[in-house]
């Protein structure tokens, strides 16, 4: 348990970074677009975006900053951050700037697509998991029920539950007891997680960018 903590303090930060970069990034991709349509370049953007936003996106815009100023192409640059950070959503700005900047098109028309679909699909997600909240809180209740009122049983009358434990017969009851428990827990939170899941590929794919690129 001791060796353990470290890394589960380290795992929560990470999701919790995570989180954040998601959550700001659209506001970055906004600032992008609106220095690219004054008329300066994508590597002037990156740099302000480094400077201004708020980290961790900050922190992630500089580093691409940093590496474009020692000699780094800007889309090497940003596919390695990319890569480094794990979004979908960075991964496809890097995208919309590599091939503008081998094809040319409206880029700032691009991202504006690009920040759009990301703040639907966040918004989605939300109403998903808001409405799959009462659902995912009584599979949680239910699933508990059991075990708590065994506890009860126990302290109130420790010998009510003996022939429960003693009668041979009645010895499989608790393991289908438990079984049909999991399985109903699993079912209740495994439905709303399809739903979040369907909602987010039916609706809000990435892939819908490859129109706009």
């Amino acid at each position: 348990g001791f060796f353990l903590a470290p890394r589960i303090i380290l795992v929560r930060e990470q999701r919790r970074s995570d989180a954040q970069f998601a959550e700001l990034l659209p506001d970055a991709i906004d600032m992008v677009v609106r220095i690219v349509r004054v008329g300066l370049p994508v590597s002037a953007a990156i740099r302000t975006v480094g400077q201004e936003a708020k980290p961790p996106v900050s922190t992630v815009f500089a580093q691409v900053a940093d590496q474009t100023e020692i000699g780094v192409a800007l889309d090497d640059a940003l596919a390695r951050t990319g890569a480094a950070v794990g979004n979908p959503d960075f991964r496809f700005l890097a995208v919309a700037v590599t091939l503008q900047q081998a094809t040319g098109g409206n880029l700032a028309a691009t991202l504006e697509t690009l920040s759009q679909i990301v703040r639907k699909r966040r918004a989605v997600r939300l109403k998903a998991m808001a409405a799959s909240a009462e659902v995912r809180l009584s599979a949680i209740v239910l699933g508990a029920m059991p075990f708590l009122v065994t506890a009860a049983l126990l302290m109130v009358a420790p010998t009510y539950l003996d022939p429960l434990f003693a009668e041979p017969r009645y010895g499989i009851l608790p393991l289908v007891a438990g079984t049909l428990v999991t399985t109903f827990v699993a079912l209740a939170v495994a439905v709303p997680c399809g739903t979040i899941i369907a909602i987010y590929l039916s609706e809000f794919a990435p892939f819908r960018l490859r129109e706009t690129i």
